[in-house]
């Protein structure tokens, strides 16, 4: 019994997906629920795994084709009379709700024998039966709280070798989430890794060229910053600030944080400091509808972090941030940056912010002009902070400067307000101390 297999919607807005690679050839025998394909769209990698038991009959769509959504990829012979399934499954979803997540290619990894037989029979999505690989976990030991006693990735971090099963919740009954751990692990990477010190120098050949694909991720940004410039008239704002007091207020809080396995950067506290501003001057945190001619300011700060990735910028979104404080904003800045480095970040946590935040300040630079990520009306600029000469009470002493730099929508902002605003951010960032008045 054949079955078609098409390319699921996966995820609002995307048309086509390009095919990055096979993990299964024809004619391999294929479990349900087991990685198929990983499909790349304009914000992620997603894996996608098989809708049914069977053998893999015919692969329709190559590597590297861009197919659009519904189009048949692959035919599926299915083994025995089982139900045709209503949606592929994506990895990180459940079986009735394929929401994408995006993953990276899983690493070459030993299997234990003596497991993959009970690892195969148990209900589980392809990202929650790769972080038992990963966790050394025999996945047939855990008790699974989901839907039909479906293991979740929840039910593995929780799982503990030789404790007792626990049993499965029924499937009519609501299950408590609990919140994923708010401390990223000790060695996952801070907000932006240090760059190499030297480059390797390439070889070319005379004569020669080398013609890269124009598409993905790499394409979408190009799209977005071509609207973005083309759209709205960006008016960037410089600013110096004396960061010596917040250098020394970091280096203590780093020290305390150390142990909770938290890097604490500037970042979080520049992020502090936005906050407050925003509050103060909440057109800066605001989009402009066109079709209604309505600027929409926003109530929430959802804050995008600009990152770089293997597949191209990112834009990890700091939900809530106002709401957060200085070592939750560090702690949670680890875990998004690295879940999108690694290509793990689902669409929904790419997408949503109100105001964006682009760093280079571990590569260098004095300062630049960031286009702003439309439709929000504004990014922030952080730069390097560097040991120099200032001069307080008439005596030059050492300092540690660095450069901010707001860009606005210049319909939506006003460069009086891009001005107080950034006057209230060089305020609190110079005197720490007033971070307590806005506690």
């Amino acid at each position: 019994m054949t079955f078609e297999f098409k390319l699921p919607d996966i995820g609002e807005g995307v048309a086509e997906g390009e095919i990055v690679r096979w993990i299964v050839n024809e004619g391999d025998a294929i479990l349900e629920d087991q990685p198929m394909v990983e499909i790349m769209t304009d914000k992620a990698t997603v894996e996608i795994g098989s809708p049914v038991t069977g053998r893999v009959a015919k692969i329709l769509a190559k590597a590297g084709a861009v197919v659009p959504v519904h189009s048949v990829i692959v035919h599926l012979e299915k083994a025995g009379a089982t139900a045709t399934p209503a949606a592929a499954v994506v990895t990180g979803a459940t079986a009735t709700a394929p929401t994408p997540t995006a993953t990276v290619a899983p690493a070459s990894t030993t299997t234990n024998p003596a497991s993959t037989s009970s690892n195969s029979k148990t209900l589980a999505a392809p990202a929650t039966r790769r972080l038992a690989r990963e966790s050394g976990i025999d996945l047939g030991a855990v008790a699974g709280s989901g839907p039909h006693g479906r293991v979740t990735k929840e039910d593995v971090l929780a799982y503990k070798p030789g404790a007792a099963p626990v049993a499965a919740a029924p499937a009519n009954v609501a299950r408590t989430m609990q919140p994923a751990p708010l401390v990223a692990a000790p060695t996952a990477p801070a907000t932006r890794t240090a760059p190499a010190p030297v480059a390797p120098a390439r070889t070319f050949t005379p004569g020669g060229e080398e013609r890269i694909a124009y598409r993905g991720i790499r394409k979408a940004t190009g799209d977005q910053m071509v609207r973005s410039v083309s759209t709205a008239p960006h008016f960037t704002y410089v600013d110096e600030v004396d960061m010596t007091s917040l250098y020394a207020l970091r280096r203590d809080a780093a020290k305390l944080a150390e142990d909770q396995g938290i890097k604490v950067t500037y970042l979080p506290f520049i992020i502090k400091a936005l906050c407050s501003a925003l509050r103060r001057f909440p057109m800066v945190n605001s989009t402009l509808d066109d079709k209604s001619a309505e600027i929409i300011v926003k109530h929430d700060i959802h804050i995008g972090i600009a990152t770089d990735t293997e597949r191209g910028l990112m834009v990890p979104v700091l939900r809530h941030a106002h709401a957060k404080t200085t070592l939750e904003l560090a702690a949670e800045l680890q875990q998004i940056t690295a879940k999108a480095r690694a290509g793990q970040a689902t669409r929904e946590e790419l997408t949503g912010s109100t105001i964006t935040i682009t760093s280079a300040g571990s590569i260098g630079g004095l300062f630049a002009t960031p286009i702003i990520n439309y439709p929000e009306a504004a990014i922030l600029g952080v730069y390097q902070i560097k040991d120099k000469p200032v001069i307080r009470d008439g005596t030059v002493v050492p300092g540690k400067i660095g450069y901010l730099s707001i860009t606005l929508d210049h319909r939506v902002v006003d460069g009086s307000t891009a001005a107080h605003l950034m006057n209230h951010i060089k305020r609190l960032l110079e005197n720490p101390a007033l971070f307590v008045l806005d506690a």
